[in-house]
């Protein structure tokens, strides 16, 4: 199934004064739109998490703001979003880097990828050495949905336009793809450029993200149509 099962994938760059997707009221607005994507009948979504305490020095690891299990909930949404009930002065100090949500999580997904996925990679911080000033795009956000889901089609485009319109873009685009393409194969057996890919880079980029070029279509691996 990993290597045969098709998806409609919609990826969205987004603008570098864009709102902060992490950010509580904005993610609270997304949560009806994006949940029947991510639900599965296989069972529960899980959501991978990375942010940084900026107030902890040392290796990445002594920084990590562990947050344990984090399902798809009013409470878990509460516990890593930015300035939510729960964390209004706590995340002050945490820098986002990344999350990616499973439905179902990957505990489920050893034979058959997931029904529904979605990253998000920021792209800009002390990391990257980008700033909203000097960035091209400031985040990704990857939305992915099994193509033999009931009402697949209705489900991702509302979506999708759900996050196109809470979040400006320089760019949005869609494809239909294999989970791992077959020809992406490597002689080891190693699988490379499948949408968990996506959990480090946020989007198929050719060679990873390529703030040096204008963010067009063709810096994306695969065929992919522009949408407006």
């Amino acid at each position: 199934m990993y290597s045969s099962r098709t998806y409609e994938v919609r990826v969205l760059l987004a603008s570098p004064s864009a709102p902060a997707l992490w950010d509580y009221p904005v993610w609270q607005r997304l949560t009806p739109a994006l949940t029947p994507l991510l639900s599965s009948v296989r069972g529960r979504t899980s959501l991978r998490m990375m942010q940084f305490d900026t107030r902890q020095h040392g290796s990445p690891n002594q920084a990590y703001v562990r947050f344990g299990p984090i399902g798809w909930n009013d409470k878990a949404h509460h516990k890593w979003t930015h300035h939510s009930p729960d964390t209004e002065q706590e995340s002050e100090h945490w820098e986002f880097y990344s999350f990616s949500a499973w439905s179902p999580g990957p505990g489920k997904c050893r034979d058959c990828p997931p029904d529904g996925f979605m990253a998000v990679v920021n792209q800009i911080g002390a990391d990257s050495g980008l700033s909203r000033e000097s960035c091209r795009f400031s985040y990704t956000v990857l939305v992915a949905i099994a193509c033999e889901i009931p009402d697949a089609a209705t489900i991702m485009e509302k979506a999708f336009a759900a996050l196109a319109a809470e979040i400006p873009s320089v760019l949005k685009a869609q494809t239909r793809r294999l989970w791992i393409p077959t020809s992406h194969c490597t002689r080891t057996g190693e699988f490379i450029h499948s949408l968990t890919d996506m959990d480090a880079y946020g989007a198929p980029f050719i060679a990873g993200p390529q703030h040096n070029f204008p963010p067009t279509i063709d810096i994306l691996t695969g065929e992919w149509q522009e949408l407006t």
